[in-house]
């Protein structure tokens, strides 16, 4: 691609890039010398066990970073509206993609792959990692969830925290001596993008694929509105694809870059393929999750990560002939596949809802005029 915004050069630089706003309130944290442990507990625990973050519980600086953090002054409230209700209507959809298509080719990025093993959750725990990453996609999609005014606003508290998070895990791993400075900072500008294509581009390409038909205004919305979310999160503005085919050029660039066989992309998907049998219900689904990331990724991604090769007898087919859709469809891939995909996904939502943290059940909250619309209940 010609854009030099995404030449070898720049994006080698891009790799050398934090992000200083979020950068500089943890450093002021890591500066309290003995206080320091309690201070990283402190935000962690009120950043990740609460709806809001206690102002009064938070040391200065961190509490004027999520007092005067917000939307960038270009975010358009029409499109984000527009955006989000392409999630409205098509939620359970998403989330399937997020973990079916999102999060593997996240994982084929070799590099960046090693940050998110370091942290150990995806695979001490992937299911409170999947909730999560679920939950942030919710909150900021659903309607209002951006709004700085609306007491809905919890997608943009989301993304401030998730940015504080990943300051934090940057600051640890660039002092960790048994890093290897060839994969760069740690989850620098570059790999930050990478994932956000995944989000945007990756689920617009996944929901064609499912037979959305989307109109213009609708893809130009749910790029922009996660460009928005990119910007809150840290990502330099100058770098955001301005419109689809923009995005989809840069999430190419990056995957020849990046996209390799790697030992800890391979453990990561396999914890994501057996936490998605797991949450999906009964034992019809076995196997399915597998056949979709390679149905969406491609077998040369795939092989990369290790995903189980589509066996002959395959459990999608036999999912459709338990639900009693053979006949045509047998010899329709394409079809079975779009058919299946919203069984599975509301199937796997209704997982989310009943999965289990540490004894206790996760609070992956979902509003009730998308629960209602999705047709899925709450337990």
């Amino acid at each position: 691609m010609s854009d030099l915004r995404w030449s070898d050069e720049h994006l080698d630089h891009l790799r050398t890039c934090g992000d200083p706003e979020a950068d500089d309130v943890i450093l002021d944290l890591f500066a309290r010398g003995d206080d320091v442990v309690r201070a990283i507990n402190m935000l962690m625990r009120d950043l990740v066990e609460n709806n809001d973050v206690p102002a009064a519980s938070l040391p200065a600086g961190a509490r004027a970073y999520f007092l005067t953090a917000g939307l960038p002054g270009w975010a358009d409230p029409e499109r984000i509206a527009l955006g989000q209700q392409v999630f409205h209507r098509y939620g359970p959809l998403v989330i399937l993609l997020l973990n079916t298509y999102s999060l593997p080719v996240c994982y084929a990025a070799a590099k960046g792959a090693q940050v998110l093993v370091r942290t150990g959750r995806l695979q001490s725990n992937p299911q409170r990692r999947i909730v999560e990453t679920a939950q942030l996609v919710v909150d900021v999609m659903a309607a209002g969830g951006l709004d700085p005014a609306s007491d809905r606003g919890a997608g943009l508290r989301s993304a401030q925290k998730v940015r504080l998070m990943h300051a934090t895990i940057r600051h640890l791993i660039r002092r960790d001596p048994s890093w290897d400075p060839e994969f760069g900072l740690p989850i620098n500008q570059e790999d930050m993008l990478g994932t956000l294509m995944s989000f945007s581009v990756a689920t617009l390409e996944g929901l064609g694929r499912l037979g959305v038909e989307l109109a213009g205004d609708e893809v130009d919305a749910y790029m922009h509105t996660w460009n928005v979310v990119g910007a809150v999160m840290g990502l330099q503005h100058e770098l955001l694809p301005r419109d689809y085919a923009e995005g989809r050029a840069l999430a190419d660039r990056i995957g020849e870059r990046h996209f390799r066989a790697c030992p800890e992309g391979q453990a990561l998907t396999k914890s994501l393929l057996d936490m998605m049998d797991y949450m999906a219900p009964g034992t019809a689904f076995d196997g399915v999750p597998a056949e979709f990331v390679r149905w969406f990724v491609g077998d040369r991604v795939a092989d990369m990560l290790a995903v189980p090769p589509t066996r002959e007898r395959s459990p999608l087919i036999d999912l459709w002939r338990l639900f009693g859709r053979v006949g045509d469809l047998l010899g329709d891939r394409s079809e079975a596949m779009k058919q299946a995909a919203g069984l599975l996904s509301r199937a796997f939502v209704q997982g989310l809802l009943l999965a289990n943290r540490g004894g206790q059940r996760l609070p992956f909250h979902i509003p009730t005029e998308l629960r209602q619309v999705w047709g899925v209940n709450w337990p």
